[in-house]
């Protein structure tokens, strides 16, 4: 598995990541303001791609994703080393048990929820 950081996450998040070993990514040392198109078209083809982001509006898929789409409810009020905490619980919950599906939300204190998709 592959982890791609959204860029409104911290870079201590991504060296942290990168020091436990994970495959991780993060935009602002790719290509900050990458468009949402773009990150979408990467998520319907890799299977093997988890993206953390706070942007609710990844809630609203309208694709067929094969990769997994974490969106943070993690308080942005938290100190950042908090917020770091939460976030590297849920992921490794997520990697540990793998839980079916595509959509999910990280919440505090690091547990992860999927979410159900109704097509019409």
């Amino acid at each position: 598995m592959s982890i791609l950081l959204d860029e409104n996450f911290p870079l201590q998040l991504y060296h942290r990541l990168r020091s436990q070993g994970a495959e991780v990514e993060h935009i602002l040392l790719q290509e900050r303001g990458i468009p949402d198109s773009t990150i979408c078209k990467r998520l319907a083809v890799d299977s093997r791609l988890v993206f953390l982001t706070n942007d609710t509006e990844f809630l609203d898929l309208d694709f067929e994703c094969s990769g997994a789409v974490i969106v943070s409810r993690v308080r942005q009020s938290l100190p950042i080393g908090e917020r770091i905490e939460h976030w590297l619980r849920g992921l490794d919950a997520f990697f540990a048990e793998r839980p079916p599906g595509t959509l999910f939300e990280l919440i505090e204190p690091g547990r992860i929820v999927a979410w159900e998709i109704f097509r019409a």
